[in-house]
């Protein structure tokens, strides 16, 4: 099932619930069993421990600075390793404690329309997802994969076919491929825990799904924003709840999203957010 037809053309976000899309919170629930299971996102760690070597770049000396422009902060990059044994204790053992903060993994799929509201999809073994590099967000990257168990689930294959149907109304696309994200953002102590660490953005995608939130427990933040263009007016500021999400086209569109960081809602006690995002690209039309 597609989401009901917009009442108007012009780019908009849409706030859907899955009910919308012919699912119940049964496809939540099936969502949430393997959030545990997912591995963590190791760039956060590296990206944060960067971030902070950067802010003691005056007291580094030449060699060091070298090898910080060299390496990106991965545990197992012998340069990162070098550059670590080299610092000052306190400042070593400080980055050692940055831990991750987010759990996920990826699975791509293709989809071709074969007729009225019904979608032919293959998943692929493909995990590398590329966007386009801005500010704390690298082009390339290689996610875990999605469990099996998910993958064929005829309630995701469902979901996607309802947003891939949505597409075909807006522009016509009887052929789409998708990278469906499974994103877990942890929230438990002081320091705030962001779901998008690249801030104000645009995914590159001809349409996406921000985030259809899955489980928020025990977290406040995670406040998704659309505005009209990098210093454009907000057209859409929601704290999605359960089962809600945003379909909206990316790429080409003067839409742009972020998400505001989350912290725990009880000091000392772990909070958490799960999502399933998607991002959408239209593919040219194979012949009949």
């Amino acid at each position: 099932m597609p989401l009901p037809r917009a009442t108007e053309q012009r780019a908009r976000p849409r706030v859907f619930r899955i009910e919308q899309l012919g699912l119940t919170a049964d496809f939540l629930t099936l969502l949430a069993s393997h959030a545990d299971a997912l591995p963590w996102d190791t760039w956060d760690v590296a990206r944060r421990r960067r971030q902070r070597l950067e802010r003691y770049r005056s007291v580094l000396d030449s060699h060091q600075r070298a090898a910080l422009e060299q390496c990106h902060g991965d545990a197992d990059d012998p340069s990162w390793t070098a550059l670590l044994d080299s610092l000052p204790s306190l400042l070593r053992e400080g980055l050692l404690r940055i831990g991750p903060h987010r759990r996920r993994s990826l699975r791509k799929y293709t989809l071709h329309r074969h007729g009225h509201q019904c979608w032919q999809l293959q998943p692929l073994a493909d995990t590398r997802f590329e966007q386009p590099a801005v500010a704390g967000r690298t082009p390339v990257r290689v996610f875990a994969p999605m469990a099996t168990a998910l993958t064929y689930h005829p309630d995701m294959l469902r979901f996607l076919s309802g947003i891939a149907e949505t597409i075909h109304l807006r522009c016509g696309a009887t052929a789409v491929a998708m990278a469906v994200h499974q994103m877990l953002t942890v929230a438990d102590g002081a320091q705030p825990a962001e779901p998008a660490p690249e801030g104000l953005h645009q995914d590159g995608a001809d349409y996406i799904v921000s985030a259809l939130v899955v489980r928020r427990r025990g977290v406040n933040g995670g406040v998704s924003r659309v505005q009209r263009g990098s210093i454009g007016p907000v057209l859409l500021e929601r704290e999605l709840q359960e089962g809600e999400g945003i379909f909206q086209p990316d790429a080409g569109s003067p839409l742009w999203h972020e998400v505001t960081p989350l912290r725990a809602a009880v000091p000392g006690q772990v909070g958490e957010r799960l999502i399933l995002g998607i991002d959408a690209h239209v593919l040219p039309a194979t012949p009949a």
